[in-house]
């Protein structure tokens, strides 16, 4: 569940936690946990000058961090568990259109981790997810860059897991970087991405396997990968930025699905991890969100719906 900041503390220190609230007690009441993620500061607590068109942190942590404590205390024994402190802050976008340095977000981290262990040392911590991506000027860091400066500004000591955006695109979870191209190929891709462009991003399984690497360079192979979004999406894509969804069928999408799930399960340091997403076909039909959803518009289920209903849990 992603938490706009900005609309719930519009002005500084009056915060509405009402409909926050209702949506954690439904899900606790059918005996399901929840994870926010916390994003996009008001614009009271951005840097003079902001751009307005984008999202983004504030100019103070502390600001933030005092607004998730605020929300770690008053959910503190709920079903609300788990804290996520941002989402994707390597890309320019998600971070305000900003300079894209791990130093910075790290800064944020230290201080929401203090201010939420503080009001409740049982909720978890999970670091922001990074996108997958390489290095482009001022639009995207890499995401195994990011990940190191991260852990070079003491990420160990201030993440109970790390939060992770495993992509597909139009590649099996099990085929790594190196041999996307030729497995694309061999079934008729009409994107070339993992051809065009050799990279890690392309690879669920590459991703993955690389974020572990560097866990255990840096000391910290006793915490686990959190994906706190992953999937396929399916085609008709709805822009040419989405062109690799026209690859993937349906029953790809289910196939992929519940073999990722169990790619992660064998690893034994991943988890829990999300799945996107459920329902945009049914809220946001026609959006590019859509395109990852596991129901139809009328909510009947899509077949990795069904193939996630009938895999052991």
């Amino acid at each position: 569940q992603q938490v706009e900041w900005r609309n719930f503390e519009g002005s500084q220190g009056a915060i509405d936690f009402s409909e926050l609230r209702r949506v954690v007690d439904a899900a606790g009441g059918r005996g399901i946990n929840v994870l926010v993620s916390v994003v996009n500061a008001p614009d009271w607590a951005r840097e003079p000058g902001f751009d307005t068109s984008v999202g983004g942190p504030p100019a103070d942590p502390q600001t933030y961090a005092a607004f998730v404590g605020r929300l770690a205390g008053e959910f503190c024994g709920s079903g609300l568990k788990a804290i996520e402190v941002w989402n994707e802050q390597n890309l320019h976008y998600e971070w305000g259109n900003k300079p894209l340095n791990p130093a910075d977000y790290m800064n944020l981290l230290r201080a929401a981790y203090g201010s939420i262990k503080g009001a409740c040392p049982s909720m978890l911590v999970i670091s922001g997810a990074l996108t997958p991506a390489g290095d482009a000027g001022p639009y995207a860091r890499d995401d195994f860059a990011y990940l190191e400066g991260m852990y070079q500004n003491g990420l160990a000591r201030y993440a109970d897991g790390i939060g992770v955006h495993p992509s597909g695109y139009n590649v099996p979870p099990s085929v790594g970087w190196q041999e996307a191209c030729a497995v694309i190929q061999q079934t008729g891709n009409f994107f070339n991405g993992p051809c065009d462009t050799p990279h890690h991003s392309w690879s669920f399984r590459s991703t993955m396997e690389g974020y572990r690497n560097i866990m255990v360079v840096y000391g910290d192979a006793n915490k686990r990968l959190w994906p706190t979004e992953f999937g396929w999406a399916v085609g008709p894509a709805v822009n040419g930025a989405y062109a690799y969804a026209n690859d993937n069928s349906a029953d790809e999408q289910a196939a992929w699905t519940v073999e990722a799930y169990q790619m992660m399960r064998g690893w034994g340091w991943v988890g829990p991890a999300f799945l996107w997403n459920l329902n945009f076909r049914v809220v946001a039909d026609g959006t590019e969100k859509a395109q990852w959803g596991i129901v139809r518009n009328d909510y009947s289920p899509l077949p990795v719906y069904d193939a996630l209903r009938a895999m052991p849990k």
